[in-house]
């Protein structure tokens, strides 16, 4: 079996095959036995807000899930993913809390996207509500979802960046430290961050057995929910903007005349149309040809892009097609993380042979210029991620924007011909088909076999 938490002492969960296991204690099987029953719970589960659950046959204090191959967690979601997940968890909470249930961690890890939209996965999460007007998780959601957005907002730091290297979150210290005169910026800036950080050195003990008033528990409920809403607000008024230059390169692109645009997205229509798997569009901008995918229900389409603002344009634009999408930089993709670099693998292993089909278009000139990535390396790269297809955009050393990347180093790429390419890309896969553009020579799309 294979580790994939110990953070909850009491549920420890490992995954073998296609099938997640939680151990549980007799309490704790149990609680969850009547949570699932309870009718919010179900509705929760039918709409897909939070994760199934069954028991083990053999062992009913061994809780069970379905083993989701390809999520997309905290260090590859863009900053509206990252929002979307914060007010994911805090309806979920009030939902909860209306029924006499609470949520003890609020850590971003616990919401993934998964076809498209946010799923909570962390079931041991779940809690019966003891009364208590105080959320003990306030101080861990303001750190993994509140800070981190700040930060990118008043930074532009891509929050994917920010997890990959703060996997419990940001406090506020090192927020403070971050932002510097920004900290007290504004009245959200000093409630969450500025003054937090004066307090944060401050000893506080014994915590958990500081005295309230239970017995009133309309009273304590209603003043939980008031501040789980006014925490919503502030989430809400972080909502992210897009004003990316790639947000509008759709339509404002020089490069392809309407006649050859019309070319590609004829032949991949075609292509597509009578395919099954998994898709990985790399460089996927705004979408476009994940749009074009989706009508294909045979088709699961994941995209990546290194852009940020132009991931949260696609998500917003797709959060209903059933579409991952990660902010990845392809040329330095996400490492395994955490604990001894294994609460959360990284993005190339995880993904290994794991795709159908890989579309690679307009991008290899920018890892090849911009980036110094050997053509080779390329190769190697798709050929990992592949198990069938490669739909590959080539760019010659003539193309206007080849040229345009390579500026002075033009002659560093004098060799970079199709007769290159071809014989290049021998060693890796077969040229299955190839399709060229009306009016310009310059570029060829080849849809290569990997070699067995």
């Amino acid at each position: 079996m294979n580790t994939l938490s110990f953070r909850d002492p009491l549920s420890k969960v490992y995954s073998e095959g296609n099938t997640v296991y939680r151990k549980l204690d007799n309490r704790s099987y149990n609680f969850f036995k009547i949570l699932k029953e309870q009718d919010f719970f179900q509705e929760m589960i039918k709409k897909k807000k939070v994760q199934d659950f069954g028991f083990d046959e053999g062992n009913k204090f061994v809780m069970t899930h379905k083993y989701i191959k390809n999520f997309v967690a905290s260090n590859e979601m863009s900053s509206y993913q990252l929002y979307l997940s914060g007010l994911h968890t805090l309806d979920l909470l009030i939902e909860c809390l209306k029924n006499g249930y609470c949520i003890k961690d609020a850590s971003s890890w616990n919401v993934v996207f998964f076809e498209g939209k946010p799923l909570f996965l962390d079931i041991g999460s779940f809690e019966e509500w003891d009364g208590n007007k105080v959320w003990f998780a306030y101080g861990q959601f303001v750190r993994h979802f509140i800070v981190p957005l700040i930060i990118n907002k008043e930074t532009a730091i891509n929050t994917s960046f920010l997890f990959n290297n703060y996997f419990d979150g940001i406090d506020p210290f090192t927020a403070k430290k971050i932002l510097g005169v920004k900290s007290f910026k504004s009245w959200k800036n000093l409630e969450f961050i500025y003054l937090p950080s004066l307090l944060e050195r401050k000893k506080i003990t014994k915590v958990y057995n500081q005295s309230q008033n239970k017995n009133n528990r309309e009273i304590n409920l209603a003043i939980l929910i008031k501040i789980i809403k006014r925490l919503q607000e502030k989430i809400k008024s972080l909502e992210p903007k897009n004003e990316s230059f790639w947000s509008d390169y759709t339509f404002t692109r020089d490069h392809y005349t309407k006649t050859d645009i019309e070319i590609k997205k004829n032949f991949f229509k075609k292509f597509i149309y009578d395919k099954n798997g998994c898709l990985l569009d790399i460089g996927c901008n705004t979408g476009e040809f994940l749009d074009l995918a989706k009508e294909n229900k045979n088709i699961l389409s994941h995209g990546i892009d290194f852009d940020e603002e132009c991931i949260n344009f696609t998500q917003k634009k797709l959060i209903n097609s059933n579409i991952n999408l990660s902010c990845i930089n392809i040329a330095n993709p996400p490492n395994s993380i955490g604990w001894i670099n294994s609460e959360t693998k990284a993005f190339l292993k995880k993904n290994k042979s794991y795709y159908d089909i890989v579309l690679f278009f307009g991008i290899m000139h920018h890892l090849l210029i911009t980036n110094r990535i050997p053509l080779t390396e390329i190769f190697e790269l798709l050929n990992n991620l592949t198990k069938n297809y490669v739909v590959f955009e080539f760019v010659n050393n003539e193309d206007k924007k080849f040229i345009e990347l390579a500026g002075k180093n033009i002659y560093l790429y004098k060799y970079f011909d199709k007769d290159f390419f071809e014989k290049e890309i021998a060693n890796y896969f077969i040229i299955d088909e190839k399709i060229f553009y009306k009016e310009n020579n310059n570029r060829i799309i080849y849809i290569l076999k990997k070699k067995n």
